[in-house]
């Protein structure tokens, strides 16, 4: 019989030895209410940061009760295979991929990458060679990459990825007609259903419906596990002069009331912040905000009405140039945008910021 001290089983399985278990390694179990950012690199990173080349992933969780943001941990994603569980690494100089997200019930991180050695260049690969991958981190801290796509976004980037309650997923990314898109993936399938689309950006669910932008407008996609391809997605945007929008998010003001005040936010890479509010379901522009740099992740608190935007910059130059900003939108409902920012984080040398997410709870 061979007997492991409880200190020594609690190391093994940290470094991916499972016995048993389904997942890659475990962190720390999240707090609730903690921002966590996707950030891209580390201090050996060196120029792959700057390139096209595959760059390690780290989830750095904040506390942000305060007026400047505290960091919890630091989780590194896995930088090798270890049974079912794949490598998942980041796209290091593309400001339009590495959007993570939290699942509809809360309780996972969705995370997009790459199953790539570190340092090899993995731009537009095909997934066949170049599998597409996604972790998904529970509020426990167990991680799980087995997650894997080998058809989806050939020869193009693969941007985002969501989940309803930590099964099935959602992936969404640039490519032609059948390649590029929304794609659906089940649990255990390698192959995704393709649901339309050319080529979008963040994808997340709010509320039990899936909503995805691209470069111009936000879609909603459907309502629940939207499984079958074919159908028109919802334009709520409509047409719009933004070109280079990134990421979203949606936040109620009221969610005690029977009448939902819903806004928006359509964060964009050079053009600012857009405010919408729906309106006797219809989505009205309130205006833009530029206080916000070189958008590219974007989240929401609402506090006493008004809404606290949590914004992420990654500038031209990769490394070193990521950014928290916080940005405090004053007007309310339907009111034109009013808005003032400040830095609360930067990011250290070859690495930067891309994305960020509230922390998963299992409440």
């Amino acid at each position: 019989m061979i007997l492991f001290s409880k200190k020594l089983l609690v190391l093994l399985v940290v470094a991916g030895i499972n016995f048993g278990y389904s997942f890659a390694q475990v962190a720390k179990p999240f707090k609730k209410d903690n921002l966590v950012i996707y950030r891209i690199g580390d201090a050996n990173s060196g120029s792959d940061i700057n390139n096209y080349n595959a760059c390690p992933i780290y989830l750095d969780e904040y506390n942000v009760s305060g007026d400047r943001p505290v960091l919890v941990q630091s989780v590194g994603l896995p930088v090798k295979t270890m049974g079912e569980n794949r490598r998942i690494l980041a796209l290091g100089k593309d400001v339009l991929a590495g959007f993570i997200s939290r699942s509809n019930d809360g309780k996972y991180l969705v995370v997009p990458g790459y199953d790539a050695s570190p340092g090899t260049d993995i731009l537009n690969k095909p997934a066949n060679e170049v599998n597409r991958v996604v972790a998904l981190i529970g509020a426990d801290g167990k991680i799980n990459t087995s997650s894997v796509a080998e058809n989806t976004f050939n020869n193009n980037s693969f941007r985002s990825a969501a989940s309803f309650d930590g099964t099935d997923l959602w992936l969404s990314g640039g490519g032609g007609a059948n390649n590029g898109g929304i794609f659906y993936l089940k649990k255990g399938v390698k192959e995704g259903v393709n649901l339309g689309g050319l080529s979008f950006r963040q994808i997340k669910f709010y509320n039990g419906d899936l909503y995805a932008s691209e470069a111009a407008r936000i879609y909603k996609i459907g309502t629940g596990k939207v499984a079958e391809g074919g159908k028109k997605f919802t334009n709520l945007t409509e047409e719009s002069t933004i070109k280079d929008g990134t990421s979203f998010v949606i936040a109620n003001l009221d969610a005690t009331a029977t009448s939902s005040k819903q806004v928006a936010y359509f964060l964009t890479y050079n053009n600012g912040i857009v405010k919408y509010s729906l309106v006797k379901n219809k989505w009205v522009n309130n205006g833009v905000f530029q206080g916000a740099g070189k958008g590219t992740g974007i989240e929401a608190r609402v506090i006493d009405g008004k809404v606290k935007l949590y914004v992420i910059s990654s500038g031209n130059d990769r490394g070193g140039d990521g950014t928290l900003i916080e940005v405090l939108d004053n007007s309310g409902y339907n009111e034109t945008i009013s808005a003032a920012s400040k830095v609360l984080l930067r990011s250290g040398t070859n690495q930067t910021f891309r994305s960020l997410a509230w922390s998963p709870s299992i409440n």
